[in-house]
């Protein structure tokens, strides 16, 4: 029997992460994923990050504008420049901090439910490591969820990065922004579309080397969580 994510694709942003990267890549590996289902999406590494990318084989994807967002959406564009269709995307980080024992719990929620577009892995619902999010990272994710559930009246728990979509709805989202407001723009934009969404309890654990851009230093979690504040008033109040 082939395995739920024979037919996905692995979407994985990386700004220079050849220290963890490695790691991220022998457990995919060995989860029996291959080479060519994972889409390394180089941010304008100044490491090794794109060369590991292609002595292991997975596909590299290079997008110099820096930004979270444009990373993913520099490998939606190989996709579609290409014609592949898989059935489902899987977004993670390159850190290693995502478990890929959780895989089959997130896809485990598609086959449940036929009607699913969209699974969030919630480190909330779940386990995150002590150290494995700062303070700043935790209250901003609250926040968002809170603001969430005030003006839209759905509950979330988490932006989590672990998460997989049906590429037929990552699609029809049609989703632009460029920076950390990417996880905010696909939830926001999913409840508009009606999408059928599921939180699955994920563990989360402290990157395997390299520096966080985000929790790494303050000035990095202010930016990260000005621009996600911008952006869910954007979506809110300015988008139709």
């Amino acid at each position: 029997m082939l395995a739920p994510w024979a037919n996905s694709k692995f979407l994985i942003p990386a700004l220079n992460e050849e220290e963890a990267l490695p790691k991220v890549l022998e457990s995919l590996f060995g989860s029996g994923i291959l080479p060519e289902q994972v889409l390394i999406l180089d941010n304008g590494s100044k490491d090794s990050t794109p060369q590991i990318a292609i002595d292991t084989g997975v596909i590299l994807v290079q997008e110099p504008k820096r930004g979270y967002g444009a990373a993913c959406l520099a490998g939606i564009r190989y996709l579609l420049e290409r014609k592949i269709s898989p059935d489902f995307i899987v977004f993670m980080d390159a850190d290693g901090s995502d478990d890929l024992r959780n895989l089959k719990d997130l896809f485990s929620a598609f086959s449940q439910d036929p009607n699913t577009d969209f699974v969030i892995g919630s480190r909330t619902l779940g386990n995150a490591e002590p150290g494995s999010l700062s303070f700043l990272q935790k209250f901003g994710n609250w926040l968002s969820c809170f603001l969430i559930r005030t003006f839209y009246g759905v509950k979330f728990t988490d932006l989590g990065p672990f998460r997989i979509l049906r590429w037929k709805s990552l699609l029809d989202l049609n989703l632009q922004d460029p920076t950390w407001g990417w996880n905010l723009e696909m939830q926001i934009k999913a409840i508009r579309k009606k999408f059928k969404i599921q939180e699955v309890p994920v563990h989360y654990e402290k990157r395997k080397g390299g520096k966080s851009k985000i929790s790494g230093n303050l000035i990095g979690s202010l930016k990260a969580g000005t621009k996600i504040l911008y952006i869910f008033f954007k979506l809110t109040f300015f988008s139709t």
